[in-house]
């Protein structure tokens, strides 16, 4: 179970490392960007339930997959704020009749600040499923 967890946690940071590259890459794309913290955010979540024993439904709302954490599970309070990345998980990513249904386009700094975010939480959750690593080279 920790292995698996510690796995999704990998997954996680390829999230966060393609959030880098929007930010900082020669083509900036905050909208980009954005999807991949909501992705990093999902993942995240998912190793939090495997380490704690709950198969991890094929959801994208992480409002939804913290609820499945019982009440008192230690990991919850640091969840929680991660369920506003849930509208970046299809925002941007096909083309829509009304533009005006999207979220904004966060702006750079703000996305920044969401990446620093994810990765404590993410450290957080290595930390309490003992899968502490350094960060994974691919």
């Amino acid at each position: 179970m920790g292995n698996e967890a510690v796995r999704w946690l990998v997954v996680a940071e390829r999230d966060l490392k393609a959030v880098r590259n929007n930010l900082l890459g020669p083509e900036p794309t905050t909208e980009i960007a954005a999807y991949h913290c909501q992705q990093a955010a999902e993942k995240v979540v998912k190793a939090a339930l495997i380490a704690a024993g709950i198969d991890p439904p094929r959801w994208h709302n992480i409002d939804d997959l913290v609820d499945l954490l019982p009440s008192e599970h230690e990991l919850r309070g640091a969840l929680v704020p991660l369920g506003r990345f849930t509208p970046y998980a299809i925002a941007y990513r096909y083309p829509v009749a009304d533009p005006d249904v999207l979220p904004d386009v966060p702006a750079p700094d703000e996305v920044t600040a969401w990446l620093e975010e994810l990765e404590r939480v993410k450290t957080e959750v290595a930390a309490a499923i003992g899968g502490r690593r350094g960060r994974p080279t691919s």
